[in-house]
């Protein structure tokens, strides 16, 4: 509203004062009868100003500032301006540019000129009261209030839950809870008064008369939902349990209230992570409401959640078909569905209806990996090529590029887009690192070398770069005590990345230290369970004589990928055939 009233056109403020200063500038001729100037709503109960060019000048001035974003610098110009001429339209005009540049001081100066000039102005009286509460001035806003609330009581609804809004920036919190329950007395049977007696007890630590006045609240007002959203969104800042039990309680006993506010408790256990709970509360308002398509959405994002699959689908088609305002996600989601029910062609239907905005890119880049999944990969590559607008996107872009390579094991074609990627973005770490993991697969590892102690250069303490050249020492060189040396300040740096605990293990097998190297081994596979620390962890375990155990854990390893080539090499290698 205040930045609406900043681009009124000048001509405007000027006809206002040349109104207000007519009788004493401009001859008899010109006013077409005394009495028109007098009942002019414009000069009616203003000063008369004489119009200088020194006033014609500051107004312009103000105005010109204000419009070129100097609005601190208008706002004293015009309070300046209005202390000369006692013009009341000039001191709401500073109350405006203050108040818009967030300028409190200047704004309580200018408001309290204003009234002063028009003490009958109920905008310069509630302005300054909101200014003066901002300001933690409580002496100065009671008169304030009291006034307001005795010249117009129709307002103490609004002017209550305004109280209730600017309680929590006051920095005396006992006083300002002294002040509300003052100006409440009289309102009893108010909701808007007991909301602000609740919203100044909780500042002030008084949870006995918080509870109290939702009991009253509760009667007066059970279909009122603000009171209630104000104090689970302030409990859950403190503690969700607490909100979600205070939300349970007052949605019991207010049957009536709005869906927003019956939405609120699931979205409550979500943030919670108690999503088999948070689905049934939905589900159980979506029986009410079948065709809500917020409760929609919800509801099938928690089935995707917990992987029900076909409800997940079922409700988000319903949503999308009840126009749920952002489709583009539900498409983009109902795409990630097909793919995990395995259903290609409903995927690449999905991702393709996805529109230009935050969903297009993640949705192309699904369809790449769909085509290289179906044998297209050089339709994939082109895909991902066209993709990104700016050089963060192109980088992690042309990762994605590497990646569908590796996978269809072109990793010729990997290390191609990344050279060519580095030639203009030649510092970046994720190029390097990624074409150095390409390299160590191309069997280059004095390249793999090279691209990783330049990283390392740029990036000294870059832990996953420093594990990744340890490894890359490992296995391919006789280096082991430097290999050793640059995993363990990866170590250091990141004690539970269980890649980098996987390394260690390794690399004191690789030294002879085998029982040490269980020791890691375990604790990377009890972290990550994957079939490259399967193989280290047998292997060790193996060559303990402890047979029987590497093999009952390869053969777990094998049910999860039945072909991994890292733990088929190794079970080839030590099984007798």
């Amino acid at each position: 509203m205040v930045m609406k009233s900043l681009k009124r056109p000048i001509p405007l403020l000027l006809l206002a004062l040349l109104t207000a200063c007519a009788s004493e500038r401009a001859p008899m001729s010109l006013v077409s009868s005394p009495s028109v100037v007098a009942s002019s709503p414009a000069s009616e109960g203003l000063p008369k100003v004489n119009l200088t060019p020194e006033l014609l000048f500051g107004v312009l001035a103000s105005e010109i500032a204000a419009q070129r974003g100097a609005i601190s610098s208008a706002a004293l110009t015009d309070l300046t301006l209005a202390k000369q001429t006692r013009d009341p339209r000039l001191a709401e005009r500073a109350a405006q540019f203050s108040i818009a540049a967030g300028n409190l001081s200047v704004a309580t100066d200018s408001l309290s000129l204003w009234l002063q000039l028009d003490p009958e102005s109920i905008s310069a009286r509630q302005q300054l009261m909101v200014i003066s509460l901002r300001s933690g001035q409580l002496a100065k806003s009671q008169p304030l209030i009291e006034d307001l609330l005795r010249r117009k009581p129709e307002d103490a609804p609004s002017v209550f839950v305004q109280l209730a809004r600017l309680t929590s920036a006051q920095p005396d919190k006992d006083g300002a809870y002294r002040l509300v329950r003052s100006l409440a007395e009289g309102y009893p049977d108010l909701p808007e008064a007991r909301f602000a007696v609740i919203s100044a007890a909780a500042e002030a630590g008084d949870m006995a008369t918080v509870s109290l006045e939702f009991d009253h609240l509760a009667m007066l007002a059970p279909k009122w939902d603000l009171p209630v959203a104000w104090e689970a969104e302030r409990l859950r800042k403190q503690n969700l349990d607490a909100a979600l039990v205070f939300l349970k309680k007052e949605l019991a006993r207010r049957p009536g209230a709005s869906l927003e506010l019956k939405m609120a408790y699931p979205r409550l256990l979500v943030g919670a992570k108690r999503f088999g709970e948070a689905r049934q509360e939905f589900e159980a308002l979506l029986a009410k409401n079948p065709k809500q398509p917020e409760l929609l959405y919800s509801a099938g994002l928690l089935a995707f959640q917990l992987n029900d699959l076909d409800v997940a689908r079922k409700e988000l088609e319903a949503a999308l078909a009840q126009h749920y305002p952002d489709a583009d996600f539900l498409r983009y989601s109902l795409g990630q569905i097909a793919e995990n029910q395995r259903d290609a062609a409903a995927a690449r239907s999905w991702y393709g209806q996805v529109g230009a905005g935050a969903q297009y890119l993640p949705a192309q880049v699904r369809l790449a990996f769909i085509e290289a999944q179906a044998g297209e990969f050089d339709a994939a590559m082109t895909r991902v090529g066209k993709l990104g607008s700016n050089p963060t996107e192109r980088v992690q872009l042309v990762l994605i590029q590497s990646e569908l390579a590796r996978e269809a094991h072109r990793y010729d074609r990997a290390e191609s887009v990344l050279t060519q990627a580095l030639q203009h973005y030649p510092r970046a770490p994720e190029l390097l690192y990624e074409r150095a993991l390409v390299q160590d697969l191309r069997n280059q590892p004095a390249a793999a070398e090279r691209d990783l102690r330049l990283l390392l250069k740029l990036h000294p303490n870059d832990e996953q770069a420093l594990n990744a050249l340890g490894y890359i020492l490992t296995n391919r060189s006789t280096r082991l005590t430097e290999a050793h040396r640059l995993i363990e300040k990866a170590l250091k740096l990141a004690p539970a990345n269980p890649m980098i605990i996987d390394s260690m293990g390794w690399v004191l097998y690789k030294q002879g230290h085998l029982d040490e190297a269980l020791k890691y081994l375990d604790r990377a596979y009890a972290l990550l369970p994957d079939q490259e620390v399967a193989a280290h962890y047998g292997e060790v375990l193996w060559k303990l004589g402890r047979e029987k155990e590497a093999r009952s854990l390869w053969a777990k390893a094998l049910e999860a990928t039945p072909d991994h080539p890292q733990l088929d090499e190794t079970m080839q290698r030590l099984i007798p055939k």
